[in-house]
Protein backbone atom coordinates (compact mmCIF):
# COMPACT_ATOMS: atom_id res chain seq x y z
CA UNK A 1 0.00 0.00 0.00
CA UNK A 2 1.61 3.39 -0.95
CA UNK A 3 0.30 6.28 1.47
CA UNK A 4 1.91 9.00 -0.57
CA UNK A 5 3.95 9.58 2.39
CA UNK A 6 6.58 12.92 2.14
CA UNK A 7 8.54 14.54 4.64
CA UNK A 8 7.36 18.25 5.54
CA UNK A 9 9.80 20.76 7.55
CA UNK A 10 8.05 21.72 10.91
CA UNK A 11 8.25 25.51 9.34
CA UNK A 12 6.22 24.24 6.69
CA UNK A 13 4.19 22.01 8.84
CA UNK A 14 2.95 25.13 10.66
CA UNK A 15 1.95 27.01 8.21
CA UNK A 16 -0.20 24.05 7.17
CA UNK A 17 -2.09 23.88 10.25
CA UNK A 18 -2.00 27.00 11.01
CA UNK A 19 -5.81 27.86 9.97
CA UNK A 20 -7.07 24.26 10.71
CA UNK A 21 -9.38 23.10 13.22
CA UNK A 22 -6.41 21.59 15.56
CA UNK A 23 -6.15 18.34 17.64
CA UNK A 24 -9.13 16.67 19.58
CA UNK A 25 -9.54 17.99 23.42
CA UNK A 26 -8.17 15.67 26.43
CA UNK A 27 -11.18 14.59 28.66
CA UNK A 28 -10.70 13.75 32.29
CA UNK A 29 -10.65 10.13 33.54
CA UNK A 30 -14.23 10.82 34.49
CA UNK A 31 -15.70 12.67 31.34
CA UNK A 32 -14.18 9.63 29.26
CA UNK A 33 -15.87 6.67 31.52
CA UNK A 34 -19.15 8.60 31.68
CA UNK A 35 -19.23 9.13 27.86
CA UNK A 36 -17.65 5.91 27.10
CA UNK A 37 -21.19 4.00 29.28
CA UNK A 38 -23.53 6.74 27.60
CA UNK A 39 -22.31 5.60 24.14
CA UNK A 40 -22.13 2.07 24.85
CA UNK A 41 -25.56 1.57 25.13
CA UNK A 42 -26.11 2.74 20.96
CA UNK A 43 -24.13 -0.61 19.75
CA UNK A 44 -25.63 -2.99 22.19
CA UNK A 45 -29.70 -1.65 21.45
CA UNK A 46 -28.69 -1.68 17.76
CA UNK A 47 -27.26 -4.88 17.62
CA UNK A 48 -30.35 -5.86 20.02
CA UNK A 49 -33.05 -4.33 17.72
CA UNK A 50 -31.89 -5.76 14.34
CA UNK A 51 -31.17 -8.86 15.56
CA UNK A 52 -35.35 -9.13 16.54
CA UNK A 53 -36.21 -7.32 13.04
CA UNK A 54 -34.07 -10.67 11.57
CA UNK A 55 -35.87 -12.96 14.05
CA UNK A 56 -39.21 -11.96 13.69
CA UNK A 57 -38.96 -12.28 10.05
CA UNK A 58 -37.38 -16.04 10.18
CA UNK A 59 -40.09 -16.93 12.84
CA UNK A 60 -43.29 -15.35 11.24
CA UNK A 61 -44.60 -16.37 7.96
CA UNK A 62 -46.64 -13.21 7.59
CA UNK A 63 -43.42 -11.34 7.44
CA UNK A 64 -41.90 -13.79 5.18
CA UNK A 65 -41.66 -12.20 1.73
CA UNK A 66 -40.07 -11.19 -1.14
CA UNK A 67 -40.07 -7.38 -0.19
CA UNK A 68 -38.35 -7.89 3.52
CA UNK A 69 -35.59 -9.37 2.02
CA UNK A 70 -34.68 -5.84 1.94
CA UNK A 71 -35.62 -5.31 5.17
CA UNK A 72 -33.56 -7.83 6.56
CA UNK A 73 -30.58 -6.90 4.48
CA UNK A 74 -30.68 -3.30 6.32
CA UNK A 75 -31.19 -4.76 9.29
CA UNK A 76 -27.92 -7.08 9.11
CA UNK A 77 -26.01 -3.60 7.79
CA UNK A 78 -27.29 -1.67 10.46
CA UNK A 79 -25.85 -4.78 12.98
CA UNK A 80 -23.09 -4.69 11.81
CA UNK A 81 -22.44 -1.19 12.11
CA UNK A 82 -22.82 -1.93 15.84
CA UNK A 83 -20.17 -4.85 15.74
CA UNK A 84 -17.71 -3.55 13.77
CA UNK A 85 -17.90 -0.16 13.48
CA UNK A 86 -19.31 1.67 16.98
CA UNK A 87 -17.32 -0.09 19.27
CA UNK A 88 -14.03 1.28 18.13
CA UNK A 89 -15.62 4.62 17.93
CA UNK A 90 -16.04 4.28 21.55
CA UNK A 91 -12.32 2.88 22.25
CA UNK A 92 -11.32 5.87 20.40
CA UNK A 93 -13.43 8.14 23.18
CA UNK A 94 -12.07 6.13 25.48
CA UNK A 95 -8.65 6.39 24.79
CA UNK A 96 -8.95 10.52 23.73
CA UNK A 97 -8.09 9.63 20.31
CA UNK A 98 -5.20 7.73 20.72
CA UNK A 99 -5.74 4.35 18.75
CA UNK A 100 -2.95 1.72 19.79
CA UNK A 101 -4.45 -1.29 17.00
CA UNK A 102 -2.31 -0.60 14.45
CA UNK A 103 -2.56 0.97 10.59
CA UNK A 104 -3.95 -1.78 9.16
CA UNK A 105 -7.07 -2.17 11.52
CA UNK A 106 -7.73 1.58 11.51
CA UNK A 107 -7.84 1.46 7.77
CA UNK A 108 -10.28 -1.62 7.90
CA UNK A 109 -12.53 -0.57 10.62
CA UNK A 110 -12.74 3.18 8.38
CA UNK A 111 -13.97 0.85 5.26
CA UNK A 112 -16.23 -1.04 7.14
CA UNK A 113 -18.04 2.28 7.91
CA UNK A 114 -18.40 3.75 4.79
CA UNK A 115 -19.27 0.34 3.32
CA UNK A 116 -22.24 -0.15 5.82
CA UNK A 117 -23.45 3.27 5.71
CA UNK A 118 -23.58 2.98 1.85
CA UNK A 119 -25.07 -0.31 2.35
CA UNK A 120 -28.07 0.94 4.19
CA UNK A 121 -28.87 3.72 1.86
CA UNK A 122 -28.90 1.55 -1.34
CA UNK A 123 -31.01 -1.15 0.27
CA UNK A 124 -33.53 1.83 1.41
CA UNK A 125 -33.36 3.03 -2.55
CA UNK A 126 -34.32 -0.66 -3.10
CA UNK A 127 -37.58 0.00 -0.53
CA UNK A 128 -38.60 3.00 -2.56
CA UNK A 129 -37.94 0.90 -5.69
CA UNK A 130 -40.53 -1.44 -4.48
CA UNK A 131 -42.54 0.50 -3.06
CA UNK A 132 -43.05 3.14 -6.47
CA UNK A 133 -43.64 -0.23 -8.53
CA UNK A 134 -46.46 -2.00 -6.18
CA UNK A 135 -48.18 1.74 -6.09
CA UNK A 136 -47.31 3.14 -9.26
CA UNK A 137 -46.19 0.17 -11.62
CA UNK A 138 -48.15 -2.78 -10.10
CA UNK A 139 -48.12 -5.39 -12.81
CA UNK A 140 -43.81 -5.40 -13.11
CA UNK A 141 -44.24 -5.41 -9.49
CA UNK A 142 -45.75 -8.85 -10.05
CA UNK A 143 -42.51 -9.61 -12.00
CA UNK A 144 -40.28 -8.49 -9.05
CA UNK A 145 -39.11 -12.65 -8.75
CA UNK A 146 -36.88 -13.51 -6.25
CA UNK A 147 -33.73 -13.72 -8.37
CA UNK A 148 -34.36 -9.82 -9.53
CA UNK A 149 -34.53 -8.95 -6.01
CA UNK A 150 -30.97 -11.39 -4.92
CA UNK A 151 -29.40 -9.11 -7.83
CA UNK A 152 -30.43 -6.00 -6.30
CA UNK A 153 -29.32 -6.98 -2.68
CA UNK A 154 -25.93 -8.13 -4.59
CA UNK A 155 -25.48 -4.48 -6.03
CA UNK A 156 -26.31 -2.95 -2.20
CA UNK A 157 -23.71 -4.73 -0.81
CA UNK A 158 -20.70 -5.10 -3.81
CA UNK A 159 -20.98 -1.52 -5.27
CA UNK A 160 -20.06 -0.02 -1.81
CA UNK A 161 -17.12 -2.00 -1.59
CA UNK A 162 -15.76 0.18 -4.54
CA UNK A 163 -16.13 3.66 -2.33
CA UNK A 164 -14.70 1.92 0.76
CA UNK A 165 -12.25 -0.85 1.20
CA UNK A 166 -10.47 -0.11 -2.57
CA UNK A 167 -9.92 3.62 -2.44
CA UNK A 168 -9.05 4.05 1.33
CA UNK A 169 -6.61 0.85 1.47
CA UNK A 170 -5.06 2.83 -1.91
CA UNK A 171 -5.17 6.14 -0.26
CA UNK A 172 -6.88 7.58 -2.81
CA UNK A 173 -8.81 9.91 -0.38
CA UNK A 174 -5.19 11.17 0.70
CA UNK A 175 -4.59 12.24 -3.47
CA UNK A 176 -3.33 15.59 -3.51
CA UNK A 177 -3.86 16.71 0.89
CA UNK A 178 -0.33 14.76 1.49
CA UNK A 179 1.58 17.79 3.16
CA UNK A 180 -1.87 18.35 5.61
CA UNK A 181 -1.78 14.35 6.18
CA UNK A 182 1.37 14.36 7.00
CA UNK A 183 1.51 17.32 9.20
CA UNK A 184 -1.56 16.75 11.42
CA UNK A 185 -0.76 12.92 11.17
CA UNK A 186 2.53 11.71 11.03
CA UNK A 187 3.20 8.45 9.57
CA UNK A 188 5.94 7.62 11.81
CA UNK A 189 3.33 8.13 14.68
CA UNK A 190 0.36 5.57 14.80
CA UNK A 191 -1.87 6.17 17.57
CA UNK A 192 -4.06 7.73 15.47
CA UNK A 193 -6.88 6.75 13.24
CA UNK A 194 -8.61 9.56 11.67
CA UNK A 195 -10.84 9.46 7.98
CA UNK A 196 -9.34 12.64 6.48
CA UNK A 197 -10.43 13.18 2.55
CA UNK A 198 -9.29 15.04 -0.28
CA UNK A 199 -12.60 17.47 -2.20
CA UNK A 200 -12.89 14.99 -4.69
CA UNK A 201 -13.20 12.05 -2.89
CA UNK A 202 -15.66 13.95 -0.65
CA UNK A 203 -17.41 15.07 -3.31
CA UNK A 204 -17.51 11.56 -5.30
CA UNK A 205 -18.02 9.48 -2.47
CA UNK A 206 -20.75 11.31 -1.03
CA UNK A 207 -22.97 11.92 -3.74
CA UNK A 208 -23.05 7.90 -4.70
CA UNK A 209 -23.22 6.77 -1.00
CA UNK A 210 -25.69 9.52 -0.12
CA UNK A 211 -26.74 12.36 -2.58
CA UNK A 212 -27.69 10.47 -5.48
CA UNK A 213 -29.72 7.47 -3.62
CA UNK A 214 -31.37 10.52 -1.24
CA UNK A 215 -32.24 12.12 -4.83
CA UNK A 216 -33.08 9.35 -6.26
CA UNK A 217 -36.07 7.79 -3.18
CA UNK A 218 -36.83 11.80 -2.98
CA UNK A 219 -37.95 11.71 -6.52
CA UNK A 220 -39.86 7.82 -6.18
CA UNK A 221 -41.97 8.91 -2.90
CA UNK A 222 -42.94 11.99 -5.16
CA UNK A 223 -44.15 9.89 -7.64
CA UNK A 224 -45.48 7.41 -5.16
CA UNK A 225 -48.09 10.12 -3.62
CA UNK A 226 -49.05 11.74 -6.81
CA UNK A 227 -50.56 8.52 -7.62
CA UNK A 228 -52.04 7.35 -4.43
CA UNK A 229 -53.51 11.25 -4.34
CA UNK A 230 -54.74 10.41 -8.08
CA UNK A 231 -56.06 7.22 -7.79
CA UNK A 232 -57.83 8.46 -4.63
CA UNK A 233 -59.73 10.61 -6.78
CA UNK A 234 -60.56 7.82 -9.03
CA UNK A 235 -61.88 6.10 -6.25
CA UNK A 236 -64.64 8.38 -5.05
CA UNK A 237 -65.66 9.03 -8.92
CA UNK A 238 -66.74 5.02 -8.70
CA UNK A 239 -70.47 4.40 -8.65
CA UNK A 240 -70.64 0.97 -7.45
CA UNK A 241 -70.04 0.79 -3.36
CA UNK A 242 -68.52 -2.64 -3.07
CA UNK A 243 -66.13 -2.15 -5.54
CA UNK A 244 -65.20 1.46 -4.32
CA UNK A 245 -64.72 0.04 -0.40
CA UNK A 246 -62.25 -2.77 -1.07
CA UNK A 247 -60.28 -0.75 -4.13
CA UNK A 248 -60.08 2.30 -1.18
CA UNK A 249 -58.99 -0.34 1.63
CA UNK A 250 -56.30 -1.99 -1.13
CA UNK A 251 -55.38 2.25 -1.83
CA UNK A 252 -55.02 2.64 2.44
CA UNK A 253 -53.08 -0.61 2.58
CA UNK A 254 -50.17 1.10 -0.33
CA UNK A 255 -50.39 4.65 0.84
CA UNK A 256 -49.70 3.52 4.61
CA UNK A 257 -46.62 1.27 3.29
CA UNK A 258 -45.26 4.70 1.24
CA UNK A 259 -46.10 6.84 4.36
CA UNK A 260 -43.96 4.55 6.56
CA UNK A 261 -40.86 3.30 4.03
CA UNK A 262 -41.27 7.53 4.05
CA UNK A 263 -40.75 8.21 7.48
CA UNK A 264 -37.72 5.34 7.99
CA UNK A 265 -36.11 7.12 4.74
CA UNK A 266 -36.96 10.73 6.32
CA UNK A 267 -35.37 9.23 9.94
CA UNK A 268 -32.05 8.50 8.06
CA UNK A 269 -31.73 12.01 6.23
CA UNK A 270 -31.86 13.33 9.54
CA UNK A 271 -29.60 11.36 10.99
CA UNK A 272 -26.72 11.46 8.03
CA UNK A 273 -27.48 14.87 6.61
CA UNK A 274 -25.33 16.72 8.31
CA UNK A 275 -22.29 14.48 8.18
CA UNK A 276 -22.57 14.40 4.44
CA UNK A 277 -22.66 17.98 4.59
CA UNK A 278 -19.87 18.61 7.00
CA UNK A 279 -17.87 15.89 5.12
CA UNK A 280 -17.98 17.73 1.48
CA UNK A 281 -17.60 21.23 3.38
CA UNK A 282 -14.25 20.16 5.59
CA UNK A 283 -12.33 19.53 2.67
CA UNK A 284 -13.74 22.84 0.83
CA UNK A 285 -12.76 25.29 3.99
CA UNK A 286 -9.23 23.90 4.85
CA UNK A 287 -10.51 21.16 7.36
CA UNK A 288 -11.64 23.67 9.99
CA UNK A 289 -14.57 21.86 11.28
CA UNK A 290 -14.30 21.63 14.87
CA UNK A 291 -13.38 17.85 16.01
CA UNK A 292 -16.67 17.91 18.97
CA UNK A 293 -19.00 18.96 15.74
CA UNK A 294 -17.64 16.06 13.72
CA UNK A 295 -18.46 13.79 16.49
CA UNK A 296 -21.74 14.54 17.23
CA UNK A 297 -22.44 14.72 13.43
CA UNK A 298 -21.05 10.73 13.02
CA UNK A 299 -23.07 9.34 15.98
CA UNK A 300 -25.94 11.01 15.04
CA UNK A 301 -25.57 9.04 11.94
CA UNK A 302 -24.39 5.85 14.08
CA UNK A 303 -27.55 6.16 16.28
CA UNK A 304 -29.48 6.15 12.58
CA UNK A 305 -29.19 2.25 12.69
CA UNK A 306 -30.78 1.77 16.19
CA UNK A 307 -33.75 3.52 15.02
CA UNK A 308 -35.08 1.36 12.08
CA UNK A 309 -36.15 -1.03 14.79
CA UNK A 310 -38.22 1.01 16.81
CA UNK A 311 -39.82 2.48 13.68
CA UNK A 312 -40.77 -0.63 12.34
CA UNK A 313 -42.38 -1.41 16.31
CA UNK A 314 -44.51 1.56 16.05
CA UNK A 315 -45.52 2.26 12.77
CA UNK A 316 -46.61 -1.59 12.02
CA UNK A 317 -48.72 -4.00 13.30
CA UNK A 318 -47.23 -7.24 12.29
CA UNK A 319 -43.88 -6.46 13.67
CA UNK A 320 -45.01 -5.20 16.57
CA UNK A 321 -46.61 -8.57 17.24
CA UNK A 322 -43.66 -10.62 16.32
CA UNK A 323 -41.62 -8.51 18.41
CA UNK A 324 -44.05 -8.67 21.45
CA UNK A 325 -43.97 -12.49 20.34
CA UNK A 326 -40.46 -12.83 20.68
CA UNK A 327 -39.86 -11.00 24.19
CA UNK A 328 -42.93 -13.11 25.41
CA UNK A 329 -40.79 -16.21 24.37
CA UNK A 330 -43.76 -17.85 22.40
CA UNK A 331 -42.02 -18.38 19.37
CA UNK A 332 -39.24 -20.30 21.56
CA UNK A 333 -42.78 -22.63 23.69
CA UNK A 334 -43.82 -23.30 20.11
CA UNK A 335 -46.91 -21.32 19.76
CA UNK A 336 -47.77 -20.43 16.75
CA UNK A 337 -48.62 -17.19 15.53
CA UNK A 338 -51.97 -17.82 14.38
CA UNK A 339 -52.98 -18.82 17.91
CA UNK A 340 -52.17 -15.12 18.86
CA UNK A 341 -55.17 -12.20 18.30
CA UNK A 342 -55.03 -11.71 14.39
CA UNK A 343 -53.96 -8.68 13.38
CA UNK A 344 -54.95 -6.85 9.84
CA UNK A 345 -52.68 -6.08 7.34
CA UNK A 346 -48.70 -6.55 7.52
CA UNK A 347 -45.34 -4.16 6.86
CA UNK A 348 -45.37 -6.70 3.64
CA UNK A 349 -47.92 -9.09 3.32
CA UNK A 350 -47.11 -12.05 0.75
CA UNK A 351 -47.27 -10.98 -2.89
CA UNK A 352 -48.44 -13.74 -4.67
CA UNK A 353 -51.24 -14.20 -2.78
CA UNK A 354 -53.06 -10.79 -3.84
CA UNK A 355 -52.59 -10.98 -7.55
CA UNK A 356 -55.75 -12.67 -8.30
CA UNK A 357 -57.72 -9.84 -6.98
CA UNK A 358 -55.84 -7.15 -7.85
CA UNK A 359 -55.87 -8.24 -11.68
CA UNK A 360 -59.02 -8.18 -11.77
CA UNK A 361 -59.30 -4.68 -10.46
CA UNK A 362 -57.01 -3.53 -12.96
CA UNK A 363 -59.08 -4.79 -15.73
CA UNK A 364 -61.98 -2.34 -14.09
CA UNK A 365 -59.51 0.16 -15.54
CA UNK A 366 -57.44 1.19 -12.28
CA UNK A 367 -54.04 0.37 -11.43
CA UNK A 368 -53.40 -2.86 -8.49
CA UNK A 369 -51.41 -2.95 -5.58
CA UNK A 370 -50.04 -5.21 -3.11
CA UNK A 371 -50.41 -5.41 0.31
CA UNK A 372 -47.68 -3.75 2.44
CA UNK A 373 -46.60 -2.26 5.31
CA UNK A 374 -49.89 -1.38 7.81
CA UNK A 375 -48.51 1.70 9.80
CA UNK A 376 -51.40 1.73 12.99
Amino acid sequence: MDFNITKTSNDECAKILEHTAGPPPIYTSTVRYVLSAFLFVFPCLTVLENGMVIAAVLTHKRLQTVTNVFVVSLAIADMLVGILVMPFGIYQQFNNKRWELGRSWCLITTSFDVMFTTTSIFNLSCLAIDRYLAICRPFIHERLTRKKVMVMLLFCWIMPIFISFLPILLGWNHIGIEDYVNCAFPPSDSSHCVFVVNKEFALICSSIAFYIPCLFIVICNIQIFRTARLQAQQIRSLELSAHKNHRKGKLKHETKAAKTVGIIMGCFFICWLPFFIINIIDPLIGYRINYIIWTIALWLGYINSMMNPLLYYNFNRHYKVAFRRLLACKVCRGISEFEDEKVPSALYTDIPNSNSAESQFCQNGTSAHHPCLSPK
